[in-house]
């Protein structure tokens, strides 16, 4: 039996997806992975359940403030900062099931002189074509340091709503401005004293309306974020600054000592550029996914406060660029531990190679995330919720019902009533429905597996086992692969669970099937950080 045709819609296309833009200034945690990359590796496992090409490349961000600010706390260097925390971070999202292609580091060779050429060579380009505005202006700096006070070395309150903030941006209200913007500014170290103000020459790129527009970004965004970019033009204006006085990162042409590149103005599209280099040369047919014409569909992912700087690429737009920026984003809320923001520096965290090293389920933990994902407002990762969700849904009620079907299944031919074959097509394609960037929805594609589940609970007719199982693993697969690969090799399947082939029509290795399990509570508390 093959479904594709009724599931697809359309023929198979190459893609792209690319899991945030990560600043690697400490392990990842619960918080990040439950976010933008749980949400691009269901997406990208699910692309290929439907037969589509999928390359997973994406970077991290090695010259944020907040990689000088680790260093200078721990007494390092922002380069080992960098480089430890860029590969634990592709260790613990191998270890998750989280495959990346490519995972450049862009201080490091082969990336580091490339990223420095990019990041020059636009600025020249633009300078060229008259698309930079350039000002003198006042910043904050360090009365004892010299530091700049910018990104994570200065807090207050933000302009907008008045919640506390740092640096140019806002957690509550999603809103970014300038350094000079907080109210009450001060430095976050206290070895910084108090702040002064110091002239410094700033350059800003103006955004072309076409583009750098909230009707622009509602076409690449879910529902309600192009709100964000138009909040920020109505603060800012409609432009973006492009350099600051950092200290780290990549050196602005005729800059003073401290003045660098904005990360998250000509940096994310620099990085973005290599991206869309890295992508050209695996493609065995050589496309550049970023083209205007491209046939390759583009899918990012991040976290609620990094929109606007996925948004800030548009800014670069104009008549002359023969680019789009990726063609869509999704976007998630955070994501609180017990009823509190996840938080490195309150130690306020689960860590996830702590997860891993305790040897707990990783499927679990996954679908568990998946049932808090969330677009629109903040979720919780209780731990008992957690440990509950594992023993009343997982281990009490899937497991039985599925060694059911494998144990009955056994003993009957494969049959395939048009109406039960109508019922799979319909979970499949919701579960498609829900996963279809930019609103995907790892949560809905949760509710859809467990209906699909609980459809069997009181039985299934004789034959239907075989089709009811191959729903179930496909419908497993992106969310927890390792569930969804036992039974499809129960069910005689190579590889991962795929539409692309006719389905497994008959169950051949039951033993393949090795159970869902509770997690313990104990277990889990225990990877809290405890008190001192």
């Amino acid at each position: 039996m093959n479904l594709l045709e009724q599931v697809r819609r359309g023929p198979a296309r190459p893609h792209l997806v690319t899991a945030a833009y990560h600043t690697p200034n400490g392990p990842l945690h619960l918080g990040h992975i439950g976010g933008p990359f749980l949400s691009a590796d269901v997406v990208a496992r699910h692309l290929e359940t439907l037969g589509h090409p999928v390359a997973r490349i994406s970077a991290t961000d090695s010259h944020e403030s907040y990689i000088l600010m680790t260093a200078r706390r721990g007494g390092l260097t922002p380069e080992a900062v960098a480089t430890r925390y860029h590969d634990e971070a592709l260790t613990a999202l191998t270890g998750l099931g989280m495959h990346q292609d490519a995972w450049p580091d862009m201080h490091r060779a082969p990336y580091r002189d490339l990223y420095h050429a990019r990041s020059h060579a636009t600025v020249e380009d633009l300078a060229r074509r008259g698309r930079l505005v350039h000002e003198t202006e006042k910043l904050l700096h360090s009365t004892t340091t010299g530091q700049g006070l910018v990104g994570a070395f200065v807090q207050g309150g933000c302009p907008a709503c008045g919640s506390g903030a740092a640096g140019s941006s806002c957690e509550a209200c999603g809103l970014w401005f300038g350094p000079a913007d907080l109210t009450g500014a001060r430095p976050t170290l206290p070895e910084d004293g108090t702040a002064e103000l110091r002239a410094v020459r700033s350059a800003f790129l103006p955004g072309d309306p076409r583009w750098f527009s909230g009707e622009e970004a509602a076409r690449r965004f879910p529902p309600g974020y192009a709100e964000l970019l138009e909040a920020y033009v109505a603060h800012n204006g409609r432009r973006i600054r492009l350099n600051h006085p950092l200290g780290w990162g990549v050196p602005w042409s005729g800059g003073t000592a401290d003045d660098v590149h904005l990360s998250y103005g000509t940096g994310t599209y620099a990085a973005f550029s290599i991206l869309r280099d890295l992508y050209r040369d695996a493609d065995p047919a050589g496309r550049d996914a970023f083209a205007r014409d491209t046939d390759v569909v583009t899918i990012a992912t991040g976290g609620y406060d990094a929109t606007l700087p996925w948004m800030f690429v548009l800014a670069f737009m104009d008549d002359d660029t023969d680019w789009q920026p990726h063609q869509h984003h999704i976007m998630n809320r955070f994501l609180l531990l017990n009823g509190s923001k996840f938080s490195t520096s309150r130690k306020h965290v689960i860590w996830a190679h702590d997860y891993l090293d305790a040897g707990l389920s990783v499927d679990a933990l996954r679908g568990y995330l998946a049932s808090l994902s969330n677009a629109d407002g903040e979720s919780d990762f209780r731990t008992a919720g957690f440990t509950d969700w594992t023993s009343r849904v997982l281990a009490d009620r899937w497991d039985p019902i599925v060694r059911r079907a494998l144990r009955d299944g056994a003993h009957h031919d494969a049959t395939y009533s048009e109406s039960f074959t109508a019922e799979a097509v319909a979970a499949l394609t919701a579960a498609a429905d829900a996963l279809r960037p930019p609103t995907t929805s790892p949560r809905a594609a949760l509710a859809t597996l467990d209906a699909w589940i609980t459809r069997a609970e009181p039985g299934l007719a004789p034959g239907h086992h075989p089709l009811w199982l191959a729903v179930v693993s496909l419908l497993a697969w992106p969310l927890m692969p390792t569930f969804g690969t036992q039974l499809w090799t129960a069910l005689g399947g190579t590889g991962h669970p795929t539409l692309a082939t006719p389905l497994p029509d008959r169950i051949t290795a039951p033993e393949a099937y090795e159970g869902l399990s509770a997690v313990p509570r104990t277990s889990v508390e225990a990877l809290l950080p405890q008190p001192a």
